[in-house]
């Protein structure tokens, strides 16, 4: 049950209508959501719900407790069993075959060949594993840390794990950002309410007639076959991946918190308009924020951060960036990717660290230069992320090696170039780099209108949208 479908939509609405109606009643809204979230999830594989109910109970559990436990073994044990249940879960759906297939070439390579049998086995990936994993495990580490009281109640402690709009894809929240709120008596904002169904409005057409267009003319064709396409096809193909990647997972990122903010709840912002960075240490302040955060303060922080020597604060950005890119899939170009991202940023480290503020300071040329590497040095790396995301089949590094080669085919005549995608192509590059103040003025505008005008235009723009071709195609980031 994608976002895009109008399953979602109906199961939406009817959650909405009858979440606000018994409002009043916190134990039982609680439930209504719970199982909100349950049918929404079991919507994809029904038989995964019981990964879900494994990690709820052993962390809600754990979690009290390491709470109530004052011996350090004890409380380091139980955050042990908390970080092996659940990395166990994901390791084994989502990298025993990468692994067990990394062991077997080893083998192979060593001259044990007699040794080196192995057939994959056949494993579903869980649909928001990488997520949901994350998100409740920063709840038990929170606890470790004496940063965060354990909840009393296993009911909400589920929903905050399983919370249907940001389950399958995020934001990744932390439980001292969610459970907070379960505290709060329910009251209906109309402003809270407009606010998110712009978000949902704006994510589904960046979903739709951007990202999904950008992939479906301007990416997969030249991604399938790069070396029957001009080198400056292959660019427009890399610049276009960066983008539709972009525009992906900000519009679910952009429903997630629409749908959450009109049932009163607030999710943090994942995205603030990433190629607008001048280096990679600020590209990551603002692309997957709730993901690089996590990284940060879990990994990062606990290898000792920038407080390490030179060659420490080498091993803790590249162990960490390694981390991120194996996070995204078990495929060495998701390595290479994040391999990259940390060469980068740890040779941001070695000059003077320099806030926001100002790197806008900056001449309007300089700014503009340091942009323009930065962006081309993110889509370079995402020409290895993307050949294990957008295309069926995976095709990973080798694909990457294609891509690349094809970058010297200069002999290749220039084939046309699909009009729709050029025209999502500037209209992506518009809507990022628009002034800051634009989308406030236009959710200023949205909110002046008459509510009718407001139910008549996502009703428009929905069924527009639903009758595209582009329309059928899932969210890449369902994939992590």
């Amino acid at each position: 049950m994608s976002f895009n479908s109008s399953q979602f939509v109906f199961l939406f609405l009817v959650v909405f209508f009858a979440y606000w109606a018994i409002s009043r009643t916190r134990n039982l809204r609680f439930v209504l959501l719970l199982a909100a979230s349950y049918v929404f999830y079991m919507s994809w594989d029904a038989r995964f719900i019981v990964l879900i109910l494994a990690s709820t109970l052993l962390d809600y559990y754990l979690g009290g407790a390491i709470h109530r436990s004052e011996q350090p073994g004890r409380r380091r044990l139980c955050l042990i069993l908390s970080l092996v249940g659940n990395l166990g879960l994901l390791a084994y759906f989502k990298y025993f075959n990468f692994f067990a297939e990394n062991v077997v070439e080893t083998l192979r390579g060593a001259g044990l060949s007699g040794l080196a049998e192995f057939t994959p086995w056949n494993i579903i990936l869980p649909v928001g594993i990488s997520f949901y994993t994350f998100q409740s495990l920063s709840y038990t580490i929170d606890i470790y840390r004496r940063q965060l009281e354990p909840t009393d109640s296993l009911l909400k402690f589920a929903l905050f794990v399983t919370f249907f709009p940001q389950l399958v894809a995020g934001p990744i929240v932390r439980a001292r950002e969610f459970l907070p709120q379960l505290d709060q008596p329910a009251r209906f904002d109309d402003r809270d309410a407009q606010r998110g169904l712009f978000l949902i409005l704006v994510g589904m057409v960046k979903k739709m007639a951007l990202a999904d267009v950008l992939g479906t003319t301007l990416v997969a064709p030249v991604y399938a076959d790069p070396g029957a396409y001009h080198p400056l096809q292959v660019l427009l193909a890399v610049w276009g991946a960066l983008f539709q990647f972009y525009l992906d997972f900000s519009a679910y990122s952009d429903i997630a918190i629409g749908c959450a903010a009109c049932l009163g709840f607030k999710l943090p912002k994942n995205f603030d308009r990433p190629f607008l960075a001048q280096s990679i240490g600020e590209f990551w302040s603002r692309w997957h924020i709730s993901l690089s955060t996590w990284f940060r303060d879990y990994v990062f922080f606990s290898l000792g951060g920038t407080r390490a020597r030179l060659l420490g604060r080498f091993r803790n950005v590249l162990l960490t960036m390694f981390l991120v890119g194996l996070w995204h899939g078990a495929g060495w170009n998701y390595v290479i990717w994040g391999t990259m991202h940390g060469l980068a940023s740890f040779a941001g480290m070695l000059f003077p660290h320099r806030s926001r503020a100002q790197l806008e300071a900056r001449s309007v040329w300089n700014r503009g230069l340091r942009r323009l590497g930065t962006f081309n040095l993110v889509a370079l790396s995402m020409l290895f992320f993307a050949n294990g995301s957008v295309l069926e089949g995976n095709r990973g590094l080798v694909g990457s090696v294609e891509m690349l080669g094809a970058f010297a085919q200069w002999g290749r005549p220039l084939a046309s170039l699909p009009l729709e995608g050029l025209v999502a192509m500037a209209a992506a590059v518009l809507l990022h780099f628009t002034p800051v103040s634009w989308p406030e003025r236009l959710l200023a505008g949205w909110r002046r209108l008459p509510s009718p005008a407001q139910a008549g235009a996502m009703i428009l723009v929905a069924g527009v949208l639903a009758n595209l071709a582009y329309a059928a195609n899932p969210f890449i980031y369902f994939q992590f």
